[in-house]
C-alpha cells in the first residue's frame, strides 16, 4: 500500500521590513532606522504569531514543515561593569516550539542553518542584529523517521551596497535537507530560502541546490521561498509543482500582506513552493490567508501564507 504524508512550507516573517536599511546614507539615518525595525519587530508581536502559526500547523496534522525566516533577534543591553553586552531578546524557534506542544503536537528540529544575518552599528558597536534561520521541523510521533541530515551554505551571495559610505551588506543563503523513511520507504525532504533581491544570484542558488541534491532515485521533496514567480522560478521538468498539479481554493498566492501584519489581505503574489520528484502530489492548498486565521488582535500569522501539500510515496 502507498504511503502519504503531509509536508508544507511557511516564511515566518522576520517581523519587520529589513529593507529600510539598504538606503541609509548616514550613521545617525542608520540608528533612525533602526529603530523603526525594532519598533516594528515589538508591534508584530511574534509570541502572538506563533500561536496562530501553531494552530494551523497541529491543525493540518504536517508531518515535515520547512520554515523560513526562523528569526533570533539580539540588541545592546547595559552590562554589569557599566559597558555594553549582546542580548538575544527574542527568539522565534523555542516560542514557536512551546506554541507548538501547547497547540497538543510536539515537533522535533532538523537541519537548522543559517540564512540571513543583518545588523545596525551605532556609534562603533552593533547595536542591534538578526539572524534568521532555515528549519525542517519532523512531527514526533508521526510516520516520518529521520535517518540523515545535511546543510549548507550557498557560495553565490549578495552584497547590497549603501549609500553609507563603507556600509556593504552580505546577505548569505542556504538549504537544509533530511533523508527519512515512511513506512520503510525513503524520502528526501529540503527546505531552502533563495535570494529575494537578484535574479542571477537567485537562479545561481536553484542550480547549486540542484547539484547538491543530484540525480538520486530516492523520492525528493523541494518546499521554501523561492522569492520567484511560477514563470520566473526554473526547476526542471521532472519536479512536479504541487500547486499546478492538484491546488484548490483560488490562485495559490502566498506572500504581500503589510508590513505590519494588520488590514485586509494583501496576498499578491505566489513565491512559496512544494516540488516534488518521483512521488504523486495527492492534493495541495494554501494556510495562514483566512480571516479567521488571524491573532486575537487582528495580526496576520506572517507576511506569508503557509503551503500544505499531501504526498504519495
Amino acid at each position: 500500500m502507498p504511503s502519504t504524508i503531509r509536508v508544507a512550507t511557511y516564511n515566518l516573517y522576520l517581523g519587520a521590513d529589513v529593507t529600510v536599511v539598504f538606503g541609509v546614507s548616514s550613521p545617525e539615518e542608520l540608528a533612525q532606522q533602526a529603530r523603526v525595525v525594532l519598533d516594528q519587530v515589538t508591534a508584530t508581536d511574534f509570541a502572538e504569531r506563533a500561536e496562530a502559526i501553531a494552530a494551523l500547523v497541529v491543525g493540518e496534522r504536517v508531518d515535515l514543515i520547512g520554515l523560513q525566516e526562523v528569526a533570533r533577534w539580539s540588541r545592546d543591553v547595559p552590562g554589569p561593569d557599566g559597558g555594553q553586552r549582546s542580548e538575544v531578546w527574542l527568539d522565534f524557534l523555542p516560542v514557536l516550539l512551546d506554541a507548538l506542544a501547547r497547540a497538543g503536537q510536539a515537533y522535533d528540529v532538523h537541519a537548522l542553518t543559517a540564512n540571513f544575518r543583518g545588523g545596525a552599528v551605532v556609534e562603533g558597536r552593533e547595536a542591534m542584529a538578526v539572524l534568521g534561520h532555515n528549519v525542517v521541523l519532523v512531527r514526533r510521533g508521526g510516520p516520518v523517521r529521520v535517518v540523515s541530515e545535511r546543510i549548507g551554505d550557498f557560495s553565490r551571495t549578495l552584497d547590497v551596497v549603501t549609500p553609507m559610505p563603507g556600509l556593504v551588506l552580505n546577505i548569505a543563503r542556504s538549504w537544509g535537507w533530511v533523508d527519512a523513511e515512511v513506512d520503510g520507504r525513503p524520502v528526501r525532504f529540503v527546505n531552502t530560502h533563495t535570494e529575494a533581491w537578484d535574479e542571477p544570484v537567485r537562479n545561481a542558488q536553484r542550480d547549486e541546490l540542484l547539484a547538491v541534491i543530484g540525480e538520486a532515485a530516492t523520492p525528493v521533496v523541494v518546499v521554501g521561498d523561492f522569492n520567484a514567480a511560477p514563470d520566473k522560478v526554473g526547476m526542471p521538468e521532472e519536479y512536479v509543482d504541487a500547486w499546478t498539479v492538484a491546488g484548490r481554493d483560488g490562485d495559490g498566492r502566498t506572500c504581500g500582506q503589510k508590513a505590519d501584519l494588520t488590514g485586509e489581505s494583501s496576498l499578491a503574489d505566489r513565491i512559496d513552493y512544494v516540488w516534488v520528484r518521483g512521488a504523486a502530489v495527492a492534493a495541495c492548498w494554501v494556510v495562514g490567508h483566512r480571516p479567521e486565521d488571524r491573532t486575537p488582535s487582528g495580526l496576520w500569522p506572517s507576511d506569508h501564507a503557509a503551503v500544505v501539500a499531501e504526498i504519495t510515496l
